[in-house]
């Protein structure tokens, strides 16, 4: 019995287990079973509303009809008019949210705003189709806006009338629709003005560039008129050349010959009409009487004009195309092969064209021969030309027949028998022309004289003509704006929550009174109860770091001028700082004088300005990637769109020879970007002498600083020099003597108006050394690797919290602490677009001096290696010639010096091929006899 009760004992208790087990099972089905329904609910409640919108759809579309179909589709239809279809598609959205992603309607601000505007809409089609009372016409309202639109366009019209009602719905249709996208009117405004100012003074520029091009070649066209007339050369001018000379007399005897012919066959005919009618008349003197002879000197004297006229018209027409084909070769077109060498026609030339015809005389002994061709002035008015005499030479009526052959005959005689050469007949062209028009030739030597003050070059080109162009400052809208970043409230919350549990875990009670949002962190401010050490709070950084799950967080504690603790604290949401925000800011805009930048902005979002001439020189540290070179960047940009280059001259020192040169050719340049650091080292020589002649001057004005000095003479303003050197560990490690000159500017340069800005990656002590920190007290860090770095840049710990990407500590002269900044950013691409519109405004006006001063650097470091020589070599060369051999170590114990003196002597002797190479453990060679190295290098 024993037994039987103990197995049942343990039975009970298997079967108890089995029951719990399936109470649990079922009771986990039951839950997902009920868990299932109202999702399932939820997807049937969104495919019925996406039914619901797809019917009215169809009923819009007039695809399908019924009574179901045209309730559904007239809600839409009458409701919003012919924008019936959005709140349909709305419709359809929303079922489809519920079915896919479980989320039905929700109610958002931009939600509002874009439903004010649809509603608006729909008012504005009502206002502009429906006339008066037609608002809500049940036969208009499908084809207008419905009848909610109708409902809120006759409100309208009651209260504001027509043309008011729609002036007021657009307008506010505009602000929501600013309100919803966040743009903002004035800036587009301010943009179309600004590109609307630099269109209008680019084409005001190109006005004046073309205007004075043309004045410029309207100048030099009249100088070059000018200066042909001048050096006008008659020996150039073909109408005197011998062929020319010779082409005239061959056209005079070619006429001579013609007329001799003509005038010969009409004296013969004459003489013979003559001779008949003499005739006639003596056979009829005796039978007629008196009265009845024929007044044969009547009949004459008409047969010989007939005869006369008809041989005038010859010689004209002969001498007219002779003329004509002189005139056309040799004196309207001058010839010449050169075309520097074009003369234009002399005043006292012209005339001698088509319009009349020149007289060229050929003397050939006692007789003469001229001819014309005045086609003004026929033969009768020259009667000896022809040698017929007019009615009132003769009252007879005699015809002197003899005077007109005797005139040809002696005219073909004295050309056709000409014997003179043509040099014997130049002479006389030349002396009429002189004779006839008396205007003064110019000599050569006159004519070199008179030219030697017209603008042109060697070649007779005239000289590229600058225009000085005023400086135009580039406007803002080439740069990027950035978008704001607005931390939103539930962050601020949580971490403002997890701060004050933590600190409470630790035993330290505080409470954050007030939280500042900048670009990239948040800074809480944290006031701690009473008797609460700072330190405390201090040592717990790393404990509030993991609460808040932060990239890493700075402390500062106090905050200047407040009983609070700051801790700032990254944002997950970070925002860049453009640089068209800092400048447009209005500190910038009304800096006045010195040399304002903008840096970024601070954690509060105020943009941070400042002026390096107040600094007045600035140190920038951080390692690579930091941020440091855009920084500079964004130095360089700010000048050039604030100052002019005769208020401000760059000189760049680059040793990466790519992070300036895109600088290279503005007119701001003071000299050309400086790659080599030999020639670094010269230009800061060069500014040590600036600054003393410039303390000088000063000096002897009776002036304190260079301000003063531009103000007391203006006409002589000295501009500001800005040295910026982007690695100085770079520079001070090829050219080491370059501290000594960056001290002197460091101590004594501020009032000369000569500044720096010493950049470098590598913060350590024997790059910045106390003495440049001394000298340079405003300092920028970026994140450096170590609270070493930091202690070397800033005095104090911090940067190595910095998160990087433009994070930076800035401790300007006279400030207690660094202040924070996110510093401004500006792309390559904006970089170039600025300096090409720089470039556009002038060219670097670069200073010979300082180009001088670095050749003569570099001549003298190149030189300066083969002039240094130990005073030791000498006698370590007579030792070694003595003894044999040469080594380091018998160097050592002759001359007792160390080893690295000793083996620079060795290395000397090896240059000099005193000495062979080194041998492995054997002794170098001797190379040269004692009486060799006497004559070559010591005689």
């Amino acid at each position: 019995m024993a037994e039987q009760k103990k197995e049942r004992a343990k039975a009970a208790p298997r079967k108890t287990a089995t029951k719990r087990k399936t109470t649990t099972s079922s009771r986990t089905v039951k839950t997902n079973k009920s868990d299932k329904a109202p999702k399932i609910r939820k997807e049937v409640r969104g495919l019925f509303t996406m039914l619901f919108a797809v019917v009215a759809l169809l009923g819009i579309f007039n695809i399908t009809s019924g009574t179901v179909v045209d309730i559904i589709a007239g809600i839409f239809k009458y409701g919003f008019g012919i924008g019936g279809l959005i709140p349909c598609l709305y419709v359809g959205y929303v079922g489809w949210r519920i079915l896919y992603a479980d989320k039905g309607f929700s109610i958002t601000r931009r939600g509002l705003l874009l439903s004010l505007v649809y509603l608006f809409a729909i008012t504005l089609v009502t206002l502009l189709m429906a006339g008066n009372g037609e608002e809500l016409m049940t036969t208009k309202v499908a084809a207008q806006g419905g009848v909610l639109g109708g409902m809120i366009a006759s409100l309208l019209r009651s209260l504001l009338g027509n043309v008011g009602a729609i002036l007021v719905t657009i307008v506010v249709e505009l602000g929501l629709i600013l309100l919803i996208y966040q743009i903002s009117l004035r800036t587009g405004l301010h943009k179309a003005k600004a590109k609307t100012d630099v269109g209008l003074e680019k084409a005001r520029v190109l006005t004046e560039e073309t205007v004075q091009h043309a004045k410029e070649r309207y100048a030099d066209w009249k100088e070059e008129q000018t200066e042909k007339r001048r050096i006008y050369n008659q020996e150039k001018d073909t109408r005197f050349s011998p062929s020319a000379a010779v082409e005239v007399l061959t056209n005079a005897a070619q006429v001579s010959a013609e007329a001799k012919a003509k005038a010969q066959e009409e004296a013969a005919r004459i003489a013979t009409e003559e001779q008949r009618v003499a005739a006639e008349a003596e056979a009829k003197a005796n039978l007629v009487a008196m009265g009845e002879q024929v007044d044969l000197t009547k009949a004459q004297a008409e047969r010989i004009d007939a005869a006369q006229a008809e041989a005038a018209e010859f010689y004209a027409t002969v001498a007219s195309e002779t003329s004509n084909t002189t005139a056309a070769t040799n004196y309207n077109e001058p010839a010449s092969n050169d075309e520097d060498d074009e003369l234009e026609v002399p005043p006292f030339l012209r005339g001698r064209g088509a319009g009349t015809t020149p007289t060229t005389t050929i003397t050939s002994g006692a007789t003469s021969t001229a001819v014309a061709a005045d086609t003004a002035m026929p033969m009768e008015a020259n009667p000896a030309t022809v040698g017929v005499a007019t009615d009132g030479d003769d009252a007879s009526g005699t015809v002197a027949t003899d005077s007109v052959e005797t005139e040809a005959v002696a005219a073909d005689a004295s050309t056709i028998n000409n014997t003179e050469s043509e040099t014997d007949v130049i002479p006389v062209a030349a002396d009429t022309l002189a004779t006839s028009n008396m205007h003064p030739v110019p000599t050569l030597k006159g004519t070199e004289e008179d030219t030697a003050a017209v603008a042109v070059t060697v070649d007779g080109k005239p000289k590229p003509r600058r225009i000085e162009l005023p400086y135009h400052f580039p406007p803002l809208a080439m740069l990027a704006k950035g978008q704001p970043n607005q931390v939103t409230s539930q962050e601020v919350t949580h971490n403002v929550t997890v701060l004050e549990e933590t600190l409470k875990s630790f035993g330290v009670i505080a409470h954050v009174v007030n939280a500042t949002q900048g670009p990239t962190v948040t800074r809480y401010e944290l006031e701690p109860a009473p008797g609460t050490k700072v330190s405390k709070i201090l040592n717990l950084t790393d404990d509030l770091k993991m609460a808040l799950a932060a990239i890493d967080i700075r402390i500062e504690a106090p905050i200047p001028g407040k009983s609070a603790v700051g801790i700032e604290v990254p944002n997950k949401n970070t925002s860049a700082v453009h640089l068209r925000d800092v400048l447009e800011s209005e500190k910038f805009q009304k800096a006045r004088g010195g040399i304002p930048v903008g840096l970024g902005k601070d954690i509060a979002g105020e943009a941070v300005i400042t002026d390096l001439a107040k600094m007045p020189h600035l140190l920038v540290a951080g390692s690579t990637g930091s941020g440091k070179s855009v920084c500079v960047n964004t130095l360089i940009s700010s000048i050039l769109f604030s100052r002019k280059p005769s208020e401000v001259q760059l000189i760049l020192v680059d040793p990466k020879m790519v992070e300036l040169s895109v600088y290279n050719g503005i007119p701001h340049l003071k000299v050309p970007v400086v790659t080599d650091m030999k020639k670094a080292a010269a230009v800061l020589r060069w500014a040590v002498r600036e600054m003393e002649a410039r303390y000088l001057t000063m000096a002897t004005s009776g002036v304190r600083n260079i301000s003063g000095y531009n103000e007391q003479y203006p006409e002589s303003a000295m501009p500001l020099i800005l040295i910026i050197i982007d690695e100085l560990a770079d520079l001070m490690l090829v050219a080491p003597d370059v501290e000594e000159s960056i001290n002197r500017l460091a101590a004594k340069a501020r009032a000369a108006g000569i500044h720096m800005v010493l950049a470098t990656q590598r913060p350590s002590v024997n790059v910045i050394t106390g003495t440049i920190k001394a000298n340079v007290p405003s300092r920028i860090s970026f994140a450096v690797a170590t609270q070493i770095d930091s202690r070397t840049i800033l005095d104090m710990a911090g940067a190595e919290k910095l998160l990087g990407k433009g994070d930076m500590l800035f401790n300007p002269i006279g400030a207690s602490k660094p202040i924070r900044i996110q510093g401004a950013f500006i792309s390559d691409e904006e970089v170039e677009e600025l300096v090409a519109f720089v470039k556009q405004q002038g060219r670097p006006d670069y200073d010979e001096s300082i180009t001088e001063e670095t050749e003569q650097g570099t001549s003298e470091e190149a030189a300066a290696p083969a002039e240094e020589r130990d005073e030791l070599l000498e006698r370590a060369i007579e030792r070694v010639m003595s003894e044999g051999q040469a080594s380091t170590s018998m160097l050592q114990r002759r001359f007792r010096i160390g080893y690295s003196r000793a083996a620079r002597l060795v290395d000397t002797m090896e240059e000099m091929k005193i000495i062979g190479p080194a041998n492995g453990s054997k002794p170098r060679d001797i190379l040269m006899t004692p009486e060799e190295v006497k004559t070559r290098y010591f005689s």
